[in-house]
Formats: C-alpha cells, sequence, structure tokens
C-alpha cells in the first residue's frame, strides 16, 4: 500500500485554495446551459451536480469531524503535519486523487440533490472550502493524528480527523477534475 500521505498543515490550506479557485475560475468560464449540461445523456454529473456533491460530502465530513475535534486536548502545540493513519485512510486517499482509477458510486446521502439551484451552487461549494480552511486554522493548538471520528459514510471505520482532511481534500481534487473534463466532452455546448 505505502507509506502513509502527509502534507503540512501550510500546503494542506494551499491545497483548499488551489481547488477553490480551480472551481471558481471553471465557473466564471461557463454560462448557466454549459454548468448544468450532463454528460452521455445524463448519464453522467454535469458540473453543478460535481460542485454540489462535494458541497455535501464536505459537510457531511466536517460535522462528523467537529464534535471530536471540538473534545481533543488543546494547549500543546499541534502537529504540523496530517498524515494519514494506516492503510484503509491511505488507500481512500490515493483512491480519490484524480484522475480517477476506480469508478465509486456515491452513498445516497451525498448525492447530488434532484432539484437544484444551479446559481447557488458554487457559492454553496465555496463556503464549504472556506468551512474546512477556518476549521483547519482554528485547530493549530491541536494534533489532528490523534483525534479520531467515525466515518459518516462507511460507520464501522474510525479515522484520524487529520485523515478526514486529507480525504476531503483528495475528493474535492477528484470531483474538480471530473467537473474540468465535462468541458472535454464532444458534446458539450459551446
Amino acid at each position: 500500500m505505502g507509506a502513509p500521505i502527509s502534507v503540512t498543515r501550510e500546503q494542506y490550506l494551499d491545497a483548499i485554495r488551489q481547488v477553490r479557485a480551480a472551481a471558481d475560475d471553471l465557473a466564471s468560464r461557463l454560462n448557466m446551459t454549459q454548468e448544468t449540461w450532463q454528460p452521455k445523456n445524463g448519464e453522467r454529473w454535469s458540473i453543478v451536480e460535481c460542485l454540489d456533491h462535494l458541497a455535501i460530502s464536505t459537510a457531511v465530513y466536517l460535522d462528523a469531524m467537529e464534535p471530536a475535534i471540538m473534545e481533543a486536548r488543546s494547549g500543546a502545540p499541534g502537529a504540523t503535519v496530517f498524515r494519514t493513519a494506516g492503510w484503509p485512510s491511505t488507500k481512500m486517499v490515493r483512491d480519490l486523487e484524480p484522475p480517477p482509477r476506480m469508478k465509486f458510486p456515491a452513498p445516497g446521502k451525498i448525492r447530488p440533490r434532484p432539484t437544484l439551484n444551479p446559481e447557488g451552487i458554487l457559492p454553496r461549494f465555496l463556503s464549504t472550502m472556506d468551512r474546512v480552511s477556518a476549521l483547519v486554522t482554528s485547530t493549530a493548538n491541536k494534533d489532528l493524528n490523534t483525534v479520531r471520528f467515525r466515518n459518516p459514510l462507511f460507520p464501522l471505520l474510525r479515522f484520524t480527523v487529520a485523515s478526514g482532511f486529507l480525504i476531503i481534500a483528495a475528493h474535492a481534487r477528484r470531483h474538480v477534475w471530473q467537473a474540468e473534463q465535462v468541458t472535454h466532452e464532444p458534446d458539450f455546448p459551446r
């Protein structure tokens, strides 16, 4: 499986800024018809569906992680590195990175909503990325490599909060990449 994945807090925050900027840049180049167009006659997600899925799934993860973060001891300087803790979290992060090597069906609770307000999706996604950054910044005095939470999608698994953050970033990169790929489809409206 390989060595654990690790990044500094600053590298992590930079990665979130990059994902945020990539999504913002993508949306700024497109009109509403392009953002809502579905490849393969609706068999694959549109750009706004990719971003909605990210907003929902990130919020689900953060809601599960926040109670563990609040209960974590503070006072001592926290670890400056986020690293995966064991093969399940390392495998999950690696499998989520773009371009996808494996396709995973999204569990129902994190699928894009059937009725979307396309104009509200990008702000909602950006807001969840801001929430991630704010939580990482606010926990500088906590070692998130030692704090565990129950995975909200796979309740039998308990991950460290640091692993949870790494999963969020890899997942965001995957679906922003997927959203960008929509624009390269032959039938994409120009």
